[in-house]
């Protein structure tokens, strides 16, 4: 380890924490750099960067700017782990001072000068990845958030943006393929092997959205024309003979370059596009200009190796990357507080896209399902922060399901206050208004107000942004008989979050339609309609009244004599946790039989199964028997019944068929949470319901067939997901002919979907022969490391009393890697997120568990730490004894004195007491 590294080790250390970074000390910087002129010489641990950088003052830089800088005539450059760093100006060179965050020099009093720096990195040692690395002998580099001082000092901010010439060195031999930002310029042989491509990339860019890739790789090739008329060169760089299992990855870039041109009028601005996919990454992907590196788990797909799920999320994040190129890159953020300015937004652009090109229904099914998953356990514990936060200890570790998932629902919400054709207005106005810009939300929402009907009255839809906390939606509805006048009282809470104490209201648009006996929408007369406490929006698309009180009221007046049940908050139309009051255990079933608008349709069916799912869990506390729910069962096999004999909507009735998660149910319960309980509660359900109505469960199977198909279409994925949906109730039955149908499925399975769910469910049902169905899959994959994850997950996932003990000796098995973020996420990841019994254990054996594994791992990758680590974020709703055991996990990892600043926060921030509750 150079002493560079070794300055970079002690940085990390938690007894030599940075300040807290705060938005209301943002100062623009002291100087813009117009154009860097970057030499890197890959040499493995002689590796050396050497770059020359434009340099001017700043007009606009202020007193707190200068002071940022050491003073008027002084410039700092952020490092990070580098070696000696020498600094010329103007070809003269200077003597720099060396800290452990940056290295700073006097410059002349003049309007512009040339800063030339040179270093040298170890891309061999660095197993952070972060910043310039090498991973099966390709150098790769992943800069954001503030990972290019990791290869040469430099003002690593987003609001200083520079055009790039890139001048990559290295062996040929070793290094065939040498990438970087932009489009190429000419490659040149140095003699003895070496070789060196220059790339320019002309549009200005933060540091951030720098890479550079070399190595051995395989390649695959297409073109794509613009709707300018333009030739674009497409290329994905992969694993050597893995090239045709990037063929779905490359259609799907196609499809989302042609869908941006078409949705949003956005062409692609260079004359290349290319993507690398790497095995050791931390995050999914990265949208670098022109270059977009990939966690290869992205990349590479074949229908015996990569399930339906992988495919789309394959889709999803080649779309979501690519998107990235306007709404990211062109207009980029003028500081990280504003990260959810880009993701946030690309977010909503993939889901759109999603959306577009296979079923929106399902689409805002799945979207919701991961809020609910992930972004509100977040909003309801210790970790929860505004969408843009105001201060930041570590940046890395705000990259979250609030930025990027409920940042996605704000840019939904403005969408649907505004319309289709204002909205599309307002991304225009944005684009045109700010390309080539670093800015900030306000920006964004000046371009959403100006294109509205009535800009003066804007709803303050920056609350949103500047709020942590799910808001809770309280809606009573209330039918007078005798006037035919309904009426709808709105009340919304948001419960207090650390540094937040006082919350005020946010506009909530709200969807509403009103359902009538034979299912069909009662078209509304906006004339009709009272309201107070907010606004209304009708068109023929939709009745949104958007609450902009802590309390409003809809009042609805002229109805038919024939009943009517409203259908509240459609499309999930608001992030908000909804309670409807007034509506009957009958209407609420109508409502999932009939309800027009889809989505609310599956959500009927999702509070009732919450409730029969709590109502379990409380009888089981006090050795009762459960009450069955027979209406109940009889709606679901009705809808299972439909779908077989139409032999339509397999999808729908899989979502249908899909019972809350176990971590569902416990944030339902919120308090004093037995996970054991939660766990048993949801088998019994399903016992219950095979009990009730296990011969139409069977004979749906036998009807659609155990045979599988291969096909990756969307019909083919919609029956597996339906045929899986049936699967996983029989299951829990403990029958001997459906544990013989599951496996008999997983004997005859062809692709991967089928093949390792009908696994999962013979683990989970203890089936006898998983034993030889593990080790089947184990000598089939071995050599598969992506088919090998899934492997390892659905192991984690076992029956709870037994996972750990499975977890720590896999964590031997030669598949497994602590160095690999794919393989510790498949394996740790996967027992600690998602095994809510076998991670909460009430011996605390899960907590200590990660707690050291954590611990271990912060020295090399703290990134991946702290992630594994805000598993602990809900350790309070769960009993005393698991509180004090996880408490005192947290402490002893807080106690240590060489934690990273990645971990040190997650930890600390896991430990703050939360208002209004006790540890």
């Amino acid at each position: 380890m150079s002493a560079g590294l070794g300055r970079a080790f002690n940085r990390r250390m938690k007894t030599d924490l940075p300040p807290t970074i705060s938005l209301a000390d943002y100062a623009p910087p002291a100087f813009l750099i117009d154009h860097v002129d970057l030499t890197i010489r890959l040499d493995g641990s002689e590796t050396s960067a050497h770059g020359s950088f434009a340099v001017r003052r700043n007009p606009e830089a202020t007193a707190a700017s200068l002071a940022q800088s050491g003073g008027i005539n002084r410039m700092k450059l952020d490092a990070d782990g580098l070696g000696r760093v020498i600094v010329t100006i103007d070809g003269q060179t200077v003597e720099a001072d060396e800290g452990e965050t940056s290295v700073s020099f006097s410059v002349p009093d003049a309007e512009t000068f040339k800063v030339t720096v040179q270093t040298r990195l170890n891309p061999d040692a660095n197993k952070a990845l972060s910043g310039l690395y090498r991973t099966g002998g390709v150098y790769c580099t992943q800069c954001e958030a503030e990972g290019f001082r990791r290869i040469i000092p430099f003002m690593d901010r987003p609001d200083v943006l520079s055009t790039y010439t890139v001048r990559l060195e290295a062996l040929e031999q070793s290094c065939p393929v040498l990438l970087s930002n932009g489009n190429p310029v000419e490659r040149a042989e140095l003699g003895d092997g070496w070789v060196a491509q220059t790339w320019h990339d002309p549009h200005p860019k933060p540091s951030y959205l720098f890479a550079v890739v070399g190595g051995q790789l395989d390649r695959l090739t297409d073109t794509f024309t613009t709707m300018d008329d333009r030739h674009v060169d497409l290329a994905i760089y992969v694993e050597m003979g893995k090239g045709q299992q990037a063929r779905f990855a490359m259609e799907a870039l196609k499809r989302s370059m042609a869908w941006d041109e078409q949705r949003f009028g956005r062409a692609y601005d260079l004359d290349v596009f290319n993507i690398v996919a790497v095995s050791d990454f931390n995050l999914g992907a990265m949208e670098n200009k022109g270059l977009n590196i990939f966690n290869d788990k992205y990349i590479l797909a074949s229908p015996e190796t990569a399930t339906d799920t992988d495919y789309q999320r394959i889709e999803a994040i080649i779309a979501h990357e690519y998107f990235h190129n306007w709404t990211g890159n062109r207009i980029t953020c003028r500081d990280w507080f504003q990260l959810c300015l880009k993701e946030g937004l690309t977010v909503y652009r993939d889901q759109e896209y999603t959306s577009d090109t296979y079923d929106r229904v399902i689409k805002r099914i799945e979207d919701v399902r991961t809020l609910w998953s992930h972004q509100f356990p977040e909003d309801g514990g210790p970790l929860a922060h505004p969408v843009r936060p105001d201060h930041y200890r570590e940046i890395n570790n705000f990259y979250t399901a609030t930025v990027y998932e409920k940042g996605a629902e704000i840019v939904r919400m403005m969408a649907l206050w505004l319309g289709e054709e204002a909205f599309r207005r307002a991304m225009d106005r944005y684009f045109d208004s700010y390309d080539g810009q670093a800015v900030r939300i306000e920006e964004f929402i000046d371009c959403m107000r100006a294109e509205s009907a009535d800009p003066e009255s804007w709803p303050d839809f920056l609350g949103w942004y500047q709020q942590a906390g799910t808001p809770k939606l309280r809606v009573e509805s209330r039918l007078d008989s005798e006037t035919r006048q309904l009426t709808l009282e709105f009340q919304q809470h948001t419960a207090p979050t650390p540094g937040q104490s006082a919350k005020k209201a946010l506009p909530i648009p709200c969807e509403i339609g009103l359902v009538g006996p034979d299912g069909q929408d009662f078209l509304l007369d906006p004339s009709s309609l009272t309201v107070r406490g907010g606004r209304l929006r009708a068109d023929g698309a939709a009745t949104v009244f958007l609450l902009e009180a802590d309390s409003g009221t809809v009042v609805f007046d002229g109805l038919p004599d024939s009943p009517v049940t409203p259908s509240i908050l459609r499309g999930f139309s608001a992030p908000v946790a909804l309670d409807v009051e007034g509506l009957s255990h009958a209407e609420r079933l109508a409502l999932a039989a009939h309800d027009s608008d889809g989505f609310n349709s599956w959500s009927h069916l999702q509070s009732l199964f919450s409730e029969a799912l709590e109502q379990r869990y409380h009888r089981l506390g006090l050795g009762e028997p459960a009450e069955a729910e027979a209406d109940l069962f009889d709606a679901l096999a009705t809808k299972i019944r439909a779908s077989v004999e139409t032999g339509q909507g397999f999808a729908v009735c899989a979502a249908h068929l899909t019972i809350p998660s176990a971590h569902d149910v416990a944030r339902s319960i919120g308090r004093d949470v037995d996970p054991d309980r939660i766990v048993r509660s949801k088998h019994q359900f399903s016992a219950d319901l095979c009990s009730a109505h296990g011969e139409t469960l069977i004979a749906a199977v036998n009807r659609l067939g155990l045979a599988d198909d291969p096909e990756i279409d969307a019909a083919s994925a919609a029956l597996r997901s339906f045929k899986l949906a049936l699967l996983r109730h029989l299951a829990q039955s403990g029958a001997s002919d459906a544990l013989e149908i599951i496996a008999q499925s997983h004997a005859q399975s062809v692709g991967m979907t089928m093949r390792i769910g009908t696994l999962d469910l013979m683990l989970r049902a203890g089936h006898p022969m998983a034993p030889d169905a593990l080790a089947a899959f184990e000598e089939r994959f071995g050599q598969e490391p992506l088919a090998m994850d899934k492997w390892l997950s659905v192991q984690a996932l076992a029956p709870e009393n037994k996972a750990l003990p499975v977890v720590e000796q896999l964590m031997r098995h030669p598949s497994f890697s602590e160095g690999n973020p794919n393989r510790v996420r498949a394996l740790v990841g996967a027992f600690a997120m998602s095994n809510l019994a076998g991670f909460h254990a009430a011996d605390g054996s899960g907590y200590r568990f990660l707690s050291a594994f954590v611990t271990r791992i912060d020295r090399d990758n703290p990134q991946l730490a702290a992630r594994l680590a805000s598993a602990f974020r809900a350790w309070r709703q769960f009993g005393p004894a698991h509180r004090l055991a996880a408490q005192d996990a947290l402490e002893q990892v807080n106690a240590r004195a060489d934690l990273s600043r990645d971990l040190s926060d997650i930890v600390g921030r896991c430990l703050q007491p939360i208002a209004g509750e006790d540890a």
